[in-house]
């Protein structure tokens, strides 16, 4: 490679804190994603279709950890690219596979949250288990056609060693730069989008079910279910926050590339690991904001738990039966005579567990 593939000089100090950093968010990423993994495969409970997407999700952060934090660390320590330029063309396509992916899988998920909130009929009936499977591998098919432009002409990638990775080049190709770009404020838009009717679907939702029932254990149940579906959409949505919050220095950085701004080596490596971050941090919120996620991590390492907890009735068991809810609200006329009114709810499919 015609390209620098030494790093700046570099403290001991600041030898020792990077590698530490980077040792530490791959040993977390493998071992949180993974257990995630493994929760969603032994518990049957927890293979639904929002959960499925959140599989995904945790499958391309672990690609991260086996492939690309490697070599990260190896650089890191040695102050050197020390492979071949076949091998950095593998850790810079993984890297923009699982971008790419993570961005797409996001993209869809809030759109089967928007037909959840908004188009309960509708997403019980066309968002199911195999499509949404089929679903994931046009998202690998998709993140793969997009990583592999620059390996096809379309750019190039190349060692950067002020951020002691393989990247692509953003002086090689001002259409695949372009491309990049659209792609993210595509996939934005429809995450904005998307969020932004939810949220108010679901505040008009909340307001209805305090109107229509005020008293009575059915009330009770109905409002069970509208907090667990907002609880589940609220989760994905901080994942989306923090996923965009990550990215934010190297989209920042992306921009300053065409002006004539000296950004500090510091701010290139922030980038780095701002991104390894993401890898990091979803496990975390699953187990923290999630009972049954942490049920489940305890359940790898206490034989027989996951058929104790499968026994256990859940509101997600309610909405993914065929029939609809059916609530009755018992009341008393003004002539002392009781009156009940029964209302079918066709729930959308609420996952309690996250």
């Amino acid at each position: 490679m015609d390209v620098t593939l030494t790093l700046p000089p570099r403290s001991k100090f600041v030898l020792i804190l990077e590698s530490s950093v980077a040792v530490i968010f791959m040993l977390l990423s493998l071992i949180g994603n993974f257990t995630v993994c493994l929760a969603i495969f032994r518990k049957r409970l927890l293979r639904t279709v929002p959960n499925y997407l959140l599989l995904n999700l945790a499958t391309a952060d672990i690609l991260s950890a086996v492939i690309s934090f490697p070599l990260l660390v190896s650089v890191l320590i040695s102050g050197k690219w020390m492979f071949s330029r076949s091998v950095c063309q593998i850790q810079a396509f993984q890297s923009y596979v699982s971008y790419s992916c993570s961005l797409l899988t996001l993209t869809v998920t809030s759109i089967t949250r928007y037909y959840a909130t908004v188009h309960p009929v509708k997403h019980r009936g066309v968002f199911k288990v195999k499509k949404v499977l089929v679903l994931i591998s046009i998202v690998w098919t998709a993140s793969c056609a997009f990583a592999a432009m620059p390996l096809l002409g379309l750019g190039r990638y190349q060692f950067e060693a002020f951020y002691a990775i393989c990247i692509h080049d953003h002086n090689a190709s001002s259409s695949y730069n372009m491309f990049s770009f659209t792609f993210l404020i595509v996939n934005s838009t429809v995450i904005v989008t998307c969020y932004s009717r939810i949220f108010k679907a679901m505040k008009t939702r909340k307001r209805r079910i305090h109107h229509l029932f005020a008293q009575g254990s059915t009330s009770r149940q109905l409002e069970m279910i509208n907090a667990q579906e907002a609880k589940l959409t609220n989760t994905i949505f901080i994942v989306i926050c923090l996923f965009t919050l990550c990215y934010i220095p190297t989209i920042v950085l992306g921009f300053l590339m065409f002006v004539t701004v000296n950004v500090p080596r510091f701010a290139r490596m922030l980038s780095t690991f701002s991104v390894g971050f993401t890898s990091v941090v979803n496990p975390v919120i699953y187990w923290v904001r999630s009972k049954a996620f942490r049920e489940a991590l305890v359940g790898i390492f206490r034989k027989n738990s996951f058929e104790r907890n499968s026994l256990r009735i859940d509101v997600g068991e309610l909405t993914r039966c065929s029939n609809p809810v059916e609530l009755v609200n018992v009341s008393r006329g003004d002539d002392g005579t009781v009156k009940k009114r029964k209302t079918t709810i066709t729930s959308p499919e609420v996952i309690v567990h996250v």
